[in-house]
Parts: structure tokens; sequence; C-alpha cells
């Protein structure tokens, strides 16, 4: 009888704990519809980014958001509130007209779940100007649930430089300077006249085998006039070709070949022509000094 109360004593006990195991294993939160819910949300960030939707940001980007951009190896790492965020989007891109596609790298999303109102998300991106890749980036991203809505909070993303991957380990120089000519000539394409100023050093030398020599104040004006007349132009760096050699106490020379395209009676136009460019490094920063410009 005594053992028979016992077990009845412990099957009630099962009973009780039962429920509250059930009770605690429906709490926790559901990472599948989360991964899908954020996915969504990454989805419609784009979209409106993409279409200079700006107000339906608010939708996604918490009042406290913060962007930070850090430039791999070699670049700055820059930071960005909500408001900042979306006053150079509409300064840089919208109201030139210019579009930027996204393309989220196939398999590349990921989602931690931290608890039901916390979770992270990751993956890798690219940014194309028209067929061109101008970006390759990680993000990582802290998502946080808000009145009942997923608003992100914060994101990092680190550029990735993938064209330049094998020479880091060898070459630091010639990766500087390749990072460099990528500052530089993304701001071409993007007719970023401030980074273009900043690039070029006050006492700088243009050499041009049909134009001939022209300095500093002149080149930024040819530049103004040159994205006025808003052809589309833009410069590509010859696979293959960049040499780079160092400059005792100085900096470096580069040399290469690139093609520049733009539009001529609704087709495109292109030619490939040699350069090469003198950078000096002072306080720790890279500015172009000379500039030799020829087999036009």
């Amino acid at each position: 009888m005594k053992k028979q109360s016992i077990l009845l004593a412990a099957i009630c006990l099962m009973n009780l704990l039962l429920p509250l195991g059930n009770l605690k294993a429906q709490s926790k939160p559901n990472s599948q519809t989360i991964f899908n819910e954020l996915a969504q949300k990454d989805s419609v960030l784009f979209k409106a980014v993409y279409n200079c939707e700006v107000d339906k940001i608010d939708g996604i980007l918490s009042k406290d958001f913060m962007f930070y951009h850090d430039g791999g190896y070699f670049g700055e790492t820059s930071s960005e509130s909500s408001a900042q965020f979306k006053t150079n989007l509409q300064k840089n891109f919208c109201d030139r007209g210019i579009k930027v596609k996204r393309q989220l790298v196939k398999g590349s999303l990921q989602v931690i779940v931290v608890n039901e109102e916390k979770a992270t998300q990751s993956g890798v991106q690219r940014f194309y100007m028209g067929e061109k890749l101008v970006e390759e980036s990680k993000f990582s991203r802290v998502w946080q649930k808000q009145k009942g809505l997923w608003k992100m909070t914060q994101e990092l993303d680190y550029l990735v430089n993938t064209k330049f991957a094998s020479r880091t380990e060898g070459n630091k120089l010639y990766n500087e300077i390749a990072h460099m000519d990528s500052v530089l000539f993304n701001a071409f394409n993007t007719q970023d006249q401030e980074t273009i100023k900043n690039v070029f050093d006050p006492s700088l030398e243009f050499y041009h085998d049909k134009g001939g020599l022209t300095n500093y104040t002149q080149n930024i004006d040819s530049f103004k006039t040159l994205f006025a007349n808003n052809n589309g132009l833009n410069r590509k760096l010859v696979e293959g070709s960049m040499e780079v050699y160092p400059v005792k106490d100085y900096g470096a020379i580069e040399v290469g070949e690139h093609t520049f395209c733009h539009k001529e009676n609704g087709r495109d136009d292109c030619g490939t022509f040699k350069f090469l460019h003198i950078w000096q490094k002072k306080d720790g920063v890279w500015k172009i000094t000379r500039v030799a410009s020829y087999d036009h």
C-alpha cells in the first residue's frame, strides 16, 4: 500500500511538471520564423534604397540606428546615424539619379536568435552600378523588437576586396595602392568630386600626351565640366595590368592600363590607355602628386 502511494505521488508530480516543460519549450523563439521575418525586412530595406523611398526606411531602422562601414585592411571605418544615412543616400544617389543594385550572395544569410526580442543577422552582399561591381562586403546587423516590430539598431559592413585577396600577404604596398586606385575611380565613376579633391594633392602635376601639363585647380575644374556633361563616362582598370613599385622615403609608383567608356549616339564608345601615378604617403594618408596619361 505504501509503495502504491509513492508511485501515485510520483505520477501526480510528473503530471504537474510536464505542462511546465511544455510551456518552457513553447516559449523558445522559433528560429526559422525569425529568419524569414528578418530576410523579408532585408528585402524591403534594399528595395526602398534602390527606389529612393527614403520614408519607408524609417519602418526598418530604429531611431538610434548606427551604421558603420569598415574600409577593409587599409581603409578607415566611418559611422553614420539614421538621419545621416538617409541624408547621404538622398544626396549622393537619389538626387543624382544614380541607381546602385544590391545582390545578396546566395546561401550567405545567417540569423542568430538571442531571445524573442533580439537577433543578429549576417551575410555577404555585392553592389553594382550597371553591370560593374563596385563593392563586395560582409555585413553584420543587430535587430530588436520594438512595440512588436523588428527594428535594425546597428549594422557593420566590412569591405572584402576579394579581387586583391591573393596579394594581401605577399605585397602590402601593392594592396594599399590597389585600394587607393579603387577609391579614386569609384569616386570618378560615381561623380564624387569631394573624394577626388582629397585623393589628388594640391601640388598635382598632370602630364597628358595630347593635352600637355595641367595643375590641381585645372584638373578639378575639368572634372566639374566632365561630370556636368553626364555622358555616362566610366573607368575600368585592365585586369592584370597594374604594377606597383616603392619610392624610398616618399611613396610609390603605380603603372597600368585602363579603359574609359561613354555613350555616343546610344552606343558605348571605349578607349584603352596607359597611365602612371606617383603616390606620396604623408602622415599616413596617400595622395597623388604626379600623373602621366599617355598612348591615346
